[in-house]
């Protein structure tokens, strides 16, 4: 709390410096332009850039008996058209991951969440709706973007949900006591994929495999759009080369 309180008088002071724009002069409006220019983009960092980790930690390694293993996670499903595919290649392999589920989704496909958890893979909260500008929403938003994400996991699987991440890996103001209000881990990734973003199978391959180190955490996604055939072509060739490298794939 005291960081979400350090946070908002940032905000004050940053937006009080416009008052040195009145009267006009040039110095005054350098001075507030440096000042305006610093305070506002040290806020968007600490919002928007997933490894700066002031306002709430997310854990981006796994701590695992004898180091060798690497979490498969998936975002922004369930969905009818890649979660069932990202399964299918899950259990030819005989491996697990775990997918963070928007509630929305699961509320629209629960026949495909409840085969995620029937199959063993982890289950963690994506929150309710996605909402794009997270980090944006007022406190009262943010908790039932968390809660409400919680009760369609539950209502669906009857799984209890006890690790979340955010979209984009956004932080809040007030994420961190939320998360311990909740009871929920804050999760991010090590290696980030960029498998929503147009590019060749090779190149998606050794983007991941050229970053794997012990307790990694990698980041894909299971919806439609630009990348996902890419990802689902390569990711049994990925699960492979990880095993053969003498990996386990785990769970976070």
């Amino acid at each position: 709390m005291i960081k979400a309180l350090a946070f908002v008088l940032l905000f004050v002071l940053t937006n009080a410096s416009l008052v040195l724009l009145f009267p006009p002069t040039t110095t005054r409006v350098l001075a507030c332009l440096a000042i305006y220019g610093c305070g506002t983009g040290v806020m968007l960092a600490v919002l928007f850039i997933p490894g700066i980790g002031w306002l709430a930690a997310g854990r981006t390694s796994l701590r695992c008996e004898g180091g060798r293993c690497i979490a498969i996670t998936f975002d922004d499903g369930p969905t009818p058209d890649v979660t069932p595919k990202v399964l299918d290649v899950l259990r030819a392999k005989g491996v697990l991951a775990t997918f963070f589920f928007v509630g929305s989704l699961v509320e629209a496909n629960p026949e495909v969440a409840r085969r995620v958890r029937n199959e063993g893979h982890a289950i963690g909260n994506h929150t309710y709706s996605h909402p794009s500008l997270f980090c944006f929403l007022t406190p009262g938003q943010l908790r039932a973007e968390l809660t409400r994400g919680q009760d369609a996991i539950r209502q669906a699987t009857g799984v209890t949900s006890t690790h979340f991440r955010s979209p984009v890996g956004l932080r809040h103001p007030l994420l961190a006591p939320t998360l311990a209000q909740t009871g929920l881990d804050f999760v991010l990734w090590s290696i980030r994929s960029y498998d929503t973003w147009p590019q060749s199978v090779e190149s998606l391959r050794q983007r991941i495999l050229d970053q794997v180190h012990p307790g990694a955490i990698v980041l894909l996604h299971d919806r439609p759009g630009r990348g996902s055939s890419v990802m689902l072509e390569v990711l049994p060739g990925v699960i492979d080369q990880l095993l053969a490298r003498g990996y386990r794939l785990v769970t976070v």
